[in-house]
């Protein structure tokens, strides 16, 4: 099996959802866009090692970085660090990719320079950012992030870069994309990606807290007066439901914003708006099945959208993409709660500005 072949294979062994807005793309921007997300999958993985002491993950993290930033320090280090990577514990699929990173990197180097280019920054701050959260751990028990800024900020390092990533992947595409389609995709791009990565975290809350990380911010569970430990062991049901109330408010906020940045693409761009629009309508219909739901509290509960909800997301949004109206009426519909009609905004610049003050290029595993 050659190269292409094997990471199109992979793909929807690692990630059956984005396997299937990946595959609506077509040439030089499909194999683009695919490659990036097996990247993203491998740092993900070294992030998500339940058993591997932070220390490892931030050295296996930092190296990585420098793999793809800095080629001649791949040709002499790639082996060694899939080497390493033996003792990261995961999927048999996940550590089967960690384990067949060289492929990878072999059809990332056939792509254009233009590309590679998007792609490089974004998967370096990923790994880094993931890097500089990890140094904050505590290995063996439950770390909640502090503030809600520290959780726009992981985001920000897990997705909102995949938000960027892809808006200057889609200018590749589009060069004659107006200036004021450009400014609405740049200032919803970042906004885009945390909202798939909050929704993620809101249906999440008992698998992260299993493997001992919080990302329901420290401030949030203070607010509805409640310690961290009273929450994850779950003592008052209504009080919790009040701190997933704020967090799906903050997130469909940015959900709105992904739709800004999905009207953005000219409508002709069917297959572009469709890999945007599959992915945003099911994070919408999970937080509709989300909020005010004590199941998701309950330790044995699964709570997420049915697969007949993801065909009729698949089959229908086809007859609508191409028109903005429809798209706002399909979305709007899918949750129709007053509840949600203040979410914050986003404030972009701000994240910006704190970013600035990490010392990502700093970060060694004796932090």
């Amino acid at each position: 099996m050659d190269d292409w072949t094997y990471c199109v294979q992979t793909l929807p062994k690692v990630s059956r959802t984005f396997a299937l807005n990946i595959s609506v793309l077509r040439g030089t921007l499909h194999r683009s866009i695919l490659t990036a997300y097996l990247f993203c999958r491998i740092v993900d993985t070294v992030e998500d090692a339940a058993k591997l002491d932070p220390k490892i993950k931030i050295k296996l993290l930092m190296e990585f970085s420098r793999l793809i930033e800095d080629r001649d320090f791949r040709d002499k280090n790639l082996t060694a660090w899939t080497d390493e990577c033996k003792a990261v514990d995961g999927t048999p699929n996940d550590l089967d990719l960690l384990s067949q990173v060289q492929r990878v990197f072999n059809v990332f180097d056939s792509l254009p320079e233009n590309h590679q280019a998007q792609i490089i920054p974004s998967v370096v701050k990923m790994a880094k950012g993931m890097a500089f959260f990890q140094s904050r751990f505590q290995f063996g028990e439950i770390t909640p992030l502090a503030t809600v800024q520290d959780l726009e900020e992981y985001c920000y390092f897990v997705a909102g870069v995949v938000g960027e990533m892809l808006c200057n992947l889609f200018f590749q595409k589009l060069p004659h994309l107006s200036e004021a389609a450009r400014n609405t995709m740049r200032q919803n791009a970042v906004s885009f990606g945390l909202g798939l990565q909050m929704t993620n975290i809101s249906k999440d809350i008992i698998a992260d807290r299993d493997r001992g990380w919080s990302y329901i911010p420290k401030s949030i569970i203070s607010e509805k007066g409640l310690t961290v430990d009273e929450f994850h062991s779950g003592v008052s049901m209504e009080k919790n439901l009040r701190i997933l109330e704020s967090l799906l408010c903050k997130t469909n906020g940015h959900l709105h914003d992904a739709l800004k940045f999905t009207l953005a693409i000219p409508r002709t761009a069917i297959a572009l708006r469709l890999f945007c629009v599959w992915p945003l309508w099911m994070a919408v219909k999970t937080v509709a099945v989300l909020h005010n739901n004590p199941e998701l509290l309950n330790s044995d509960a699964q709570v997420k959208i049915s697969r007949g909800t993801v065909k009729r997301i698949l089959f229908g949004t086809p007859f609508i993409v191409w028109s903005n109206n429809l798209l706002k009426i399909s979305f709007d519909n899918i949750i129709n709660d007053k509840v949600f009609e203040n979410s914050p905004a986003f404030d972009l610049e701000g994240l910006m500005t704190r970013l600035k003050k990490i010392p990502l290029d700093t970060i060694n595993s004796d932090t």
